[in-house]
C-alpha cells in the first residue's frame, strides 16, 4: 500500500512539474456564495508563481449585507497546480490562512417581552483555508475559475467563488 501511494505522489508531482511559469503573475475577479450566513460575494484575487508549479494567491472578498450583517475577509492561500489536459485545464488544492471581518448593524432584540436595540459592532479572527480549483485557459491571457474552500475557524464557512482573470 505504501508503494502504491508513494507511486500515486510521484505520477502527481510530475504531471504537475510544467502546469505554469515561474514568476507569473495573474488577478481574477469572483463572485461567489458564502455558506453558513448565506451571503453573495465579490473580490480579487492575485496570484504569483513561486516556482513552476506552486504559487501564492491572496485574495480580498467583500460579502454583501444579509440580516444586517456584512463580511470582508482577506485571506493568503497557496496552490499546488497540476495540469489536466492539454495545458489547457488545470486543477489546485489550497491551503492558507484568512481574516474573517463581520459588521453587525444596529438590530431590534426581544428580551423578557421588551424590544432593545443593540449597537453596531464588528467581529475578526483567524482562519485556516482548506479547498481546490479548476482553471480553464481560454487564451494564452485569459481563464476561467472555480474555486471552493472550507475555512476553519471561530466562523466556519464554505466559500464557493467563480472568476474570470487575465494573465501579465
Amino acid at each position: 500500500m505504501k508503494k502504491f501511494i508513494l507511486l500515486m505522489a510521484t505520477i502527481a508531482i510530475a504531471w504537475g512539474a510544467y502546469a505554469q511559469k515561474k514568476g507569473e503573475i495573474s488577478a481574477l475577479g469572483h463572485l461567489g456564495y458564502q455558506s453558513d450566513f448565506k451571503r453573495f460575494a465579490l473580490g480579487v484575487q492575485g496570484r504569483y508563481n513561486l516556482i513552476d508549479n506552486i504559487r501564492v494567491a491572496p485574495d480580498v472578498t467583500f460579502f454583501f449585507p444579509k440580516d444586517k450583517v456584512t463580511g470582508l475577509d482577506v485571506n493568503l492561500n497557496v496552490h499546488y497546480v497540476i495540469n489536466l489536459k492539454e495545458d489547457r485545464f488545470s486543477f489546485y488544492p489550497l491551503a492558507g490562512l484568512g481574516m474573517q471581518n463581520n459588521h453587525y448593524g444596529k438590530q431590534d432584540v426581544i428580551v423578557n417581552n421588551q424590544v432593545l436595540k443593540t449597537d453596531s459592532h464588528s467581529d475578526t479572527n483567524f482562519a485556516f483555508n482548506l479547498g481546490a480549483g479548476l482553471t480553464y485557459d481560454l487564451d494564452a491571457k485569459s481563464f476561467l475559475n472555480v474555486e471552493g474552500k472550507f475555512m476553519f475557524g471561530k466562523d466556519d464557512c464554505a466559500v464557493f467563488l467563480l472568476g474570470y482573470g487575465y494573465k501579465f
